[in-house]
Parts: structure tokens; sequence; C-alpha cells
């Protein structure tokens, strides 16, 4: 009798520990990031910065483009070595035109992120106390399609996989 009762309790212990709840979520950060208070300062920093970069770029098209109006009217009256020289400083010109959009796309880039940076490290952090506190294992985060929060409960099959695969 006692050797029955010890195997459905041996059996019943693996039944036992798969039925406790695993708590899995998710959440779509672009939302959450779409209404933070902070958004609106940061884009309009963005688009100010922007129209500086814009300004200075109409500036240098507008040199540019009087450059090349006035060599192509005085083209045929100047001497090879002016033609050269005036040829040079349009190249020139163009250089530091495509330098300047590489660089301001550079800068803004860098800016947005600079910006942004704090805002979303305070949204990941929301969403680990959240999981923390529900007990969930894992969050995923539809818009990303990634894992946000991991539970230090959660299991790494890693060493296992490389185990299998006769991997070190």
């Amino acid at each position: 009798m006692f050797k029955k009762i010890a195997l459905v309790l041996l059996c019943a212990l693996p039944f036992s520990l798969m039925a406790q709840e695993v708590k899995l979520g998710h959440v779509n950060s672009q939302e959450i990031l779409s209404l933070m208070p902070e958004r609106a300062t940061i884009e309009k920093t963005i688009t100010d910065l922007q129209s500086q970069w814009q300004k200075e770029l109409a500036q240098m098209s507008d040199e540019y483009y009087a450059k090349i109006k006035d060599f192509q009217d005085k083209q045929a009256t100047m001497p090879e070595s002016i033609k050269q020289a005036r040829q040079g400083e349009i190249s020139d010109l163009e250089q530091r035109i495509t330098t300047f959009k590489q660089t301001a796309s550079t800068d803004l880039q860098k800016k947005e992120q600079e910006l942004f940076t704090p805002v979303i490290d305070k949204v990941k952090k929301a969403i680990s106390d959240v999981a923390t506190e529900n007990g969930y294992l894992y969050i995923f985060d539809l818009s990303t399609q990634s894992i946000v929060y991991q539970s230090p409960k959660s299991n790494d099959i890693t060493p296992l996989v490389k185990k299998k695969l006769g991997l070190k």
C-alpha cells in the first residue's frame, strides 16, 4: 500500500510543478513613448534644429546656383585658367554641401538619440517594475518584436543546446 501511495505522489509531483502559473505579457512601447509628456519638447527641439540645418543648406545651395549661373554666363569670355579656378570653386562648394548634409544628418540622429534615451530608459524601468511587481516571467514588446523584460527566474537553455550540438 505504501508503495502505491509513493508511486501516486511521485507521478503527481511533476504535474503539480507544471501547474505553476507562467505569466507572459506584452507591451507596445511605441504607443507608450508617443504618450510621454517629454515627447513634445523633444520633437520641438529636433524640429528647431532641423530648421536651422535647412536654412544653412538653403544658403549654401543659393550660393552654389549663383556661382554656376555666373560661370555659365561668363565662361565664353573667360580665360582657361579662370575657368579652371571657377570650376574648382564650384566643385569645392559641391563637396562642402555634401559633407554638410552628411554631418547634419548624423548630428540630428545623435541629438534625437541623446534626447530620447532618458525617456526610453524611464519606460524600460516602468516595464521592468510592473513585470516584477506582477510576477511576469517575460514581457514582449509588440512594436519591436523583442523581449523587453526577462525575469531572473527564467531558464537559459543555451548551455543545453550547445551540449546537444557538441559545442563548447
